[in-house]
């Protein structure tokens, strides 16, 4: 009996420090800047994420209410899928690369680098950072404060 409930322990506190803190809270509905620069271009907008017990669904929209996507983030954050991508993004090569790039910015649980091509970045004003070195593309997430909507409208 005491062997089984130490086994049980050490399992719940593996599992426990697997699940981590993640860099970007996602609970309830929260929403971002986000800036996407590109080899001298940059996009900006808004990305919203709500979340619930099937996991996290977002949106990315421009400035100018222009929709870029919509991406599904598993509950554990493993697991990312794009859904409607906007027409000059709607390519194999470069849905690949932003799912790829979307999850490891969503599910970073600490700074450095991943895998050799992404790093990731937090700065002291709460901005979130990926930069993709290979294709020289930068992804930052800045969470917006209802105090921000005030002052805008």
């Amino acid at each position: 009996m005491r062997r089984s409930l130490l086994l049980l322990s050490m399992a719940l506190m593996s599992l426990a420090a697997m699940a981590g803190d993640f860099l970007l809270p996602l609970e309830g509905r929260q929403q971002y800047a986000i800036l996407i620069s590109a080899r001298g271009m940059e996009i900006s907008g808004v990305c919203i994420i709500l979340s619930d017990n099937d996991g996290h669904k977002g949106t990315v929209v421009n400035e100018f209410g222009v929709h870029a996507l919509d991406f599904t983030l598993s509950p554990d954050r493993k697991k990312l899928k794009l859904h409607n991508v906007v027409g000059p993004a709607n390519k194999w090569l470069v849905k690949r690369m932003l799912k790829r790039d979307l999850k490891v910015l969503l599910s970073a649980q600490d700074t450095g680098e991943y895998k050799g091509k992404r790093v990731v970045v937090m700065e002291d004003d709460g901005t979130l950072t990926l930069e993709n070195r290979k294709y020289q593309l930068k992804y930052s997430l800045k969470a917006l404060n209802d105090d921000d909507h005030e002052t805008a409208q």
